[in-house]
């Protein structure tokens, strides 16, 4: 996942048909300094010998990393980004350890931080997922303008969504960079929810941290649904 240049780093849905309304976390984040010292902290802690024995009742990070991943899982320790994202959207928290030391080791600090906070349960959302659950929430807009001829950015060239990210950056509810890319793979910021949230969210919107993950948005999107029939009686 790259590391978003021009966004406020931040996260979020990917499976819409499987939508839940739990209550919205709107805690602030934890802060850098801190997040840095705590992720490096538990980088290391893990790279050490452990044993069960060590501890009479294990922590979350001792049951996220499994304390014995190699073993218990001979070939997580050697997937893919991609496929490590894979396995904790499957709910595979073991995972999380090994996404972690990864994207430290590319160098990528503030992605770390977010999936660090999100603690393997929660899924950040990118900006790509906010735009197919964008094509969802707008779908009637984009019935009337979707056989129109969009101009689609660099990066979304190859991508199966790229006609209907397209329509979503017509209407106005996404935008691109200044270099025209829309960058998919960054996390959702505040300034993507607050370009959307007077048309899909609930007046009562606010939001403190500068990612969101997938339960949280479509809690958001859900609400905001919600009193706008109640407007329309």
């Amino acid at each position: 996942m790259k590391p978003c240049s021009f966004y406020q780093i931040g996260a979020g849905i990917t499976q819409l048909a499987e939508c839940q309304l739990p209550k919205l976390n709107v805690a602030g984040s934890i802060p850098v300094t801190r997040s840095i010292i705590l992720l490096f902290t538990v980088i290391l802690f893990f790279s050490t010998v452990l044993t069960a024995s060590d501890f009479e009742q294990p922590d979350f990070w001792l049951e996220a990393s499994g304390y014995n991943i190699l073993n218990d899982h001979p070939t997580i320790s050697s997937m893919s980004e991609a496929e490590l994202i894979t396995q904790l959207k499957n709910g595979n928290i073991k995972a999380l350890i090994p996404l972690l030391n990864l994207l430290v080791q590319s160098g990528r600090i503030e992605d770390a931080e977010i999936w660090m906070e999100a603690r393997g349960r929660t899924i950040p959302v990118t900006r790509r997922d906010l735009a197919i659950a964008l094509s969802w929430y707008c779908r009637f807009d984009l019935y009337e303008i979707i056989s129109l001829d969009f101009n689609i950015p660099p990066d979304l060239e190859n991508d199966d969504f790229a006609s209907t990210i397209s329509a979503i950056l017509y209407l106005g509810w996404m935008n691109t960079s200044t270099d025209g890319y829309f960058h998919p793979d960054c996390f959702v910021g505040l300034s993507d929810l607050e370009l959307i949230s007077e048309d899909f969210f609930p007046s009562s919107f606010h939001w403190e941290k500068d990612w969101i993950g997938i339960d949280s948005l479509d809690s958001l999107f859900a609400a905001g649904t919600r009193e706008r029939a109640a407007d329309n009686g």
